[in-house]
């Protein structure tokens, strides 16, 4: 059986291993959490526990384990690990990467490069600037009209714990202004105008620039008021014929060879788009697609190992609904949604975690939750009486 390390450990990492297990490969878990949920899969043959990396530079252990072992394949499942690859490209001859190649990657990380070629290829999307001092920015704004969105050139950090930050007039700029001018980094954020609708996810296949498998679901919330934040419940749409041509048009300027995900911001009333971002990785809902046949991870290691997969060509079911009580459980418990809107989500799609042929995972996930819960209120300090 090939082997294949799969690398971090995030939600969608548990839709990538029951994917691989199930196609005949041998998978180990590389994860920096040695009480993993996703390694109670029945599908994980074996983990190992990789610390001290970070963005900027891979764990130690990982090139020395590389070496000795020889996986058939690495799959990278988030942005720290794509962006650790990058810092030391010498492990990408240890073994086959399942990734896009990686000037195509640090392309995609980087927003900024990607609004630029945006009108170039006729591809909506909102004014914007990058950072261009603060009384640029101010005048920026007062041109585009507020609201105005402020966001970090990449996903590797964010602003007051967020993606993006909506800010509605002159005194909030203000506020945030002051913060970047004294972040010392204020060249990595951009000033966008707002565009309003709702978030599509473009899940996508390509090999060689073009699109072999292509699969839309719109975002019904997140764990955002604003909608910012990530999706908590979304359905699998039909494939908006515009919204597909952007994505071949943008795949194959870059001769994108991979999966990912496109999204864009859609007006519900006009149907006008908005270009958001090309996140160069698996899609944390990717679960949605797996359950309506589309098997992304498997088509990753296709397109890795150059077997020139055929496109997909049954359409795949719509009005099909996911959801992921883990993440609405933390929503409620904030206060953030009530408790029939959990109830009626939970009940009519699918979880990204849980799942009854690989319970173990999902459930461990949610006691860990419940654990956490009951230790913080055994340790809360008791209320004053007057």
């Amino acid at each position: 059986m090939p082997a294949v390390l799969v690398l971090g450990d995030y939600r969608q990492t548990i839709t990538v291993v029951r994917s691989l297990g199930r196609a005949g490969l041998r998978v180990i878990l590389g994860s920096d959490d040695p009480e993993s949920s996703t390694a109670r899969s029945r599908h994980v043959a074996a983990s190992e526990c990789f610390h001290d990396g970070d963005q900027d530079r891979p764990p130690a252990g990982l090139e020395s384990w590389l070496r000795t072992h020889r996986p058939a394949y690495v799959f990278p499942v988030g942005e720290t690990q794509l962006r650790q690859v990058l810092a030391a490209p010498r492990l990408l001859a240890l073994s086959t990467w399942v990734m896009p190649e990686a000037a195509t990657v640090r392309r995609c990380l980087d927003k900024r490069v990607l609004f630029d070629l945006a009108p170039a290829i006729g591809m909506p999307i909102a004014p914007w600037l990058q950072w261009a001092g603060a009384q640029a920015w101010r005048e920026a704004a007062r041109r585009f009209g507020f609201p105005v969105v402020v966001k970090r050139k990449d996903s590797s950090s964010h602003l007051r714990d967020k993606k993006a930050l909506i800010l509605g007039g002159e005194a909030e700029l203000d506020s945030v202004l002051a913060e970047i001018s004294a972040s010392g980094d204020a060249q990595s954020f951009v000033l966008q105008k707002f565009a309003d609708g709702v978030r599509h996810n473009c899940h996508f296949a390509a090999d060689g620039g073009r699109i072999v498998a292509y699969l839309q679901q719109e975002v019904l919330r997140t764990d955002e008021a604003d909608g910012t934040g990530i999706g908590l419940e979304g359905v699998s749409v039909a494939p908006s014929p515009e919204l597909r041509a952007y994505c071949e048009r943008l795949l194959y300027r870059l001769g994108y060879s991979g999966i990912g995900c496109i999204q864009f911001l859609v007006d519900p009333a006009t149907g006008a788009a908005s270009f958001l971002e090309l996140n160069p990785r698996l899609d944390s809902t990717a679960a949605l697609a797996c359950r309506l046949g589309y098997d992304f991870p498997r088509l990753a290691i296709e397109i890795a190992a150059r077997t020139r997969p055929a496109p997909f060509k049954e359409p795949y079911p719509t009005g099909r609904h996911y959801h992921w009580l883990y993440g609405d459980l933390n929503a409620w418990r904030q206060g953030k949604i009530p408790l029939p809107v959990l109830v009626r989500s939970a009940l009519r799609g699918y979880d990204l975690s849980l799942d009854w042929r690989d319970p173990a995972p999902g459930l461990h996930l949610l006691w860990r939750k419940l654990a956490e819960a009951t230790r913080k209120r055994m340790h809360a300090p008791a209320p004053k009486h007057a």
